[in-house]
């Protein structure tokens, strides 16, 4: 009698076992096919709405435009977001960054060297980040938010008197399209397999799935997430060249509003911002592709541009709402 009932305990606890297992396969499911459903919905919409200028060949080569920047900061930032980090900076950092490649150009220094020197700031800034965080043992968004205050007044300071602009026709090779797709689709097949295959990707998401329990299996915590803001700088620096000669211009707002964008590709791409195993860099891209869409789409709805923001600040704290697992404290892919 006993033996029979420990044996219908037994089935019980697999049934209910086995109908967990079902429920949570389907919302991982389900989780992993909204953020596309999403970007469908978006492209679907700015195309009725606009009656096909969405689609048009120029405003194509817009978004391309557009979309090189902040998908080529989402696929750095994928690796500090994979271990539960963050950066407030990268905007002001950017700026920074476009404003010595101006001013190097304007001094007559030969233009490899002024990508080297716009892609190495970025490195600079974000190692600063991530220095200021690790040795200091403080959070990471003081250490942004300090370098983020710094790179600021730099900016704001240097580009009080006039905007540093340059002759827009004399680097038009530098906006060339094709160029560019081809720069970015190098760039996210190594970051996917930077993430995926080795252990600078592994490590990080190790280290947001639970980090003492990493470092305990003997993982470097201060090499492994300062090598994921190296590459986060480098993916910058290398937005911020294109960015400033397709802008020809920088001003005390360059570079602004970046940060903002890739949390919200973070969140809308489903990436998880605690980080952990169920971090992908397919979900960041997914999400900067997303942003990118959005803010073109209205835009060219005719919304005006002040307003942007707004609308994207609004869905940003919708997501967030109904992805936070307030049980957990975090929030979820």
């Amino acid at each position: 009698m006993a033996d029979n009932n420990a044996i219908r305990h037994n089935e019980k606890n697999e049934a209910i076992q086995a109908a967990l297992e079902k429920k949570a396969a389907r919302k991982a499911l389900i989780n992993s096919i909204v953020p596309y459903f999403g970007l469908i919905f978006i492209v679907g919409f700015f195309i009725i709405v606009t009656q096909g200028k969405f689609v048009s060949a120029d405003n194509i080569g817009n978004l391309i435009n557009q979309g090189f920047v902040l998908i080529m900061i989402a696929v750095g930032s994928s690796f500090v977001y994979a271990h539960g980090g963050m950066d407030f900076s990268i905007g002001a950092v950017s700026g920074v960054a476009q404003l010595v490649c101006g001013l190097l150009i304007l001094a007559g220094v030969p233009l490899p060297i002024c990508i080297l020197a716009c892609v190495a700031v970025c490195v600079i800034g974000a190692s600063c980040t991530a220095a200021i965080s690790l040795l200091l043992s403080v959070p990471v968004f003081i250490g942004s938010m300090t370098v983020r205050t710094s790179f600021t007044g730099i900016l704001k300071t240097a580009t009080t008197n006039s905007d540093i602009s340059i002759l827009f026709s004399d680097y038009a090779f530098m906006n060339n399209t094709a160029i560019k797709a081809v720069i970015l689709a190098v760039v996210i097949s190594l970051g996917i397999y930077l993430f995926n295959y080795t252990t600078i990707g592994k490590y990080n998401k190790a280290l947001g799935g639970n980090m003492l329990t990493a470092q305990q299996a003997g993982v470097s915590k201060n090499r492994v997430i300062f090598m994921a803001y190296l590459l986060m700088g480098t993916c910058v620096g290398i937005a911020s060249v294109f960015a400033f000669f397709r802008a020809g211009t920088v001003s005390a707002y360059s570079g602004n509003g970046y940060e903002f964008n890739i949390m919200m590709a973070i969140v809308l791409g489903g990436f998880p911002m605690t980080g952990g195993e169920k971090s992908r860099i397919l979900s960041a891209i997914i999400g900067a592709l997303t942003v990118t869409c959005l803010s073109n789409g209205l835009q060219l709805w005719g919304l005006d541009a002040l307003l942007v923001s707004g609308v994207k600040g609004i869905l940003f704290v919708i997501i967030v709402a109904l992805s936070y697992d307030r049980s957990a404290g975090k929030l979820v892919s």
